[in-house]
């Protein structure tokens, strides 16, 4: 249930780096309808998933640790849902390339951290130091995407439009924080599974 959970955030992030790619209004509902299915399920799961870890007898570390895991990754679907949300409302194909290629490099690169991560937590059971080395470059990528996101604002601070409205600045800047939280959560799940991973390891 896990990997499965995991499984359609990884999806998630996928579809908004789709998303933004994508020019035409149609496409862009049809994918922002395959990541509200996917947060959907991953909901469902994590709902499922604390149901069974608070029935099942474990360690309290070992349940404090999964509920921690699993919650963790559900930020990430949801900053993620909320991206594409935004972007279906603020007009992104308006913008200069430089803006829109420079976010899109931030959603590639999101999306090559919530691998990375998929890849951390299959280790913990099979090797957890492996796990921990993985961990590592979870949070060096979330540090490019750091840099990425600093120089998208950079970009659209210098963009000059008479159409650009107040209204449009508030979203366009919520909308990049939330392509940025999702690398944030990338990183803070990293940090749960180190610490799962050196229990496991301490045994």
């Amino acid at each position: 249930m896990t990997y499965e959970h995991l499984e359609l955030t990884a999806e998630a992030v996928r579809n908004l780096h789709e998303m933004v790619k994508e020019d035409s209004e149609e496409g862009k509902k049809k994918l922002m309808g395959e990541i509200d299915k996917a947060e959907m399920k991953a909901d469902q799961i994590r709902r499922s998933l604390i149901t069974e870890l608070s029935i099942r007898e474990l360690y309290p570390n070992e349940r404090d640790d999964l509920m921690g895991l699993v919650r963790a990754v559900d930020w990430i679907a949801d900053w993620a849902r909320e991206a594409g949300r935004l972007l279906l409302v603020i007009p992104f194909s308006g913008f200069p390339d430089e803006l829109r290629e420079t976010v899109e490099d931030m959603c590639r690169e999101n999306y090559a951290c919530v691998k990375l991560l998929r890849d951390c937590i299959y280790e913990l059971r099979k090797d957890p130091r492996k796990a921990l080395e993985i961990a590592d470059k979870v949070e060096m990528l979330e540090e490019d995407v750091d840099e990425i996101y600093s120089r998208a604002r950079e970009l659209f601070i210098q963009v000059e439009s008479p159409e650009l409205k107040r209204g449009t600045v508030i979203l366009v800047n919520e909308f990049l924080d939330a392509v940025e939280s999702v690398a944030d959560w990338c990183e803070n799940t990293a940090d749960v599974a180190r610490a799962i991973a050196v229990r496991v390891i301490q045994r």
